[in-house]
């Protein structure tokens, strides 16, 4: 044998023949090609399985779909109270348009509202006697402590209407101070050619991102601006939901468009200014409050100290001047 044939591979300690080479280079190929092999047939695997994933959860929501929807124990609380004397049909529709007025829409709602005033108002009267049996107050009179109790049951009723009228009255800021920027916009689609329906419907689409509220309102006027055959009411509808005095002039803006053709884009303009300057003076009394509720906090925290601060020098040299004397 040659010694090209004979040449040897050395390795640290180990020393290989060109034989041995190439079958550790076979060898080293052939693991290679079986782990592709594993991983592409893992991938596979896990298609398959994703796959199987999503099609038994799309059989098992379209077999929930068609089952009746399991309604839930407030609900059902909310159904049972609602349908008493005590909450007619004018209460009910009142609470109704608390909720729409306070954003919060869908079925259910009104039930879930009466069954947190129910809960409210009798977890009120377990506590308002807990504080009377702590403080030992009017422990003779069961009369008094009965209308207490009653006092209770009437303010835990009340409780979720005042939470919901707090939700509602911050809802209201938030649209007053989106109006007009809608209103520029709206005044803007309308110029560049777009109908009414249409103006209204990209502002529900453009606003969505500055300030939902609004955007959400006018896409849900738009909806039904599509559906109905009366434009008006639709209109109609988003100043009830909405609840601001100050829109229902823009509403008549718009009406008065819808029935006779009239210029939209001038009387839109002026109704934006002036809401803006209502804003303006808005801000400007809320500025012009800030003085005297600053004056309750400067006289608890700030004047004490002040005055510690500049009498304690006086006080010590004082009591040191009298030692003195003694």
């Amino acid at each position: 044998m040659t010694e090209a044939t004979q040449a040897h591979i050395r390795i640290a300690e180990m020393q290989f023949t060109a034989q041995d080479g190439c079958v550790l280079v076979a060898a080293f190929a052939a693991a290679l090609l079986s782990a592709f092999s594993l991983w592409r047939i893992g991938q596979s695997e896990d298609r398959q399985r994703r796959v199987r994933d999503v099609l038994r959860r799309a059989s098992s929501q379209r077999s929930e779909s068609s089952l009746p929807r399991r309604v839930s124990w407030y609900q059902q609380l909310g159904g049972l109270a609602a349908a008493t004397r005590i909450i007619g049909k004018g209460e009910q529709e009142r609470l109704l348009t608390a909720l729409v007025v306070a954003g919060v829409k869908g079925h259910g709602h009104l039930a879930a509202l009466v069954a947190s005033k129910v809960c409210s108002a009798v977890a009120f009267v377990p506590l308002c006697w807990l504080v009377l049996e702590w403080r030992q107050l009017f422990a003779g009179a069961t009369s008094i402590r009965s209308i207490f109790l009653f006092g209770a049951v009437i303010l835990g009723w009340r409780c979720p209407e005042v939470v919901l009228s707090r939700l509602a009255a911050r809802r209201r800021v938030r649209l007053e101070t989106g109006i007009p920027d809608a209103l520029d916009l709206l005044v803007i689609c309308t110029e560049s050619g777009l109908s009414l329906d249409h103006a209204i419907e990209q502002l529900g689409r453009v606003l969505r991102s500055s300030n939902p509220e609004v955007a959400e309102e006018f896409a849900a006027t738009a909806a039904e601006m599509r559906v109905s055959a009366v434009r008006g009411q639709a209109l109609e509808n988003l100043a009830q939901r909405v609840g601001i005095a100050s829109l229902r002039s823009i509403i008549a803006a718009l009406n008065q468009s819808i029935k006779f053709g009239a210029p939209l884009a001038e009387s839109l303009r002026m109704l934006a200014a002036e809401m803006r300057t209502e804003r303006l003076a808005r801000f400007e009394e809320r500025a012009a409050r800030l003085p005297v509720l600053l004056t309750l906090p400067l006289m608890a925290f700030i004047l004490p100290s002040l005055l510690l601060v500049i009498g304690a020098p006086l006080a010590l040299r004082i009591i040191d001047m009298l030692g003195k004397g003694l």
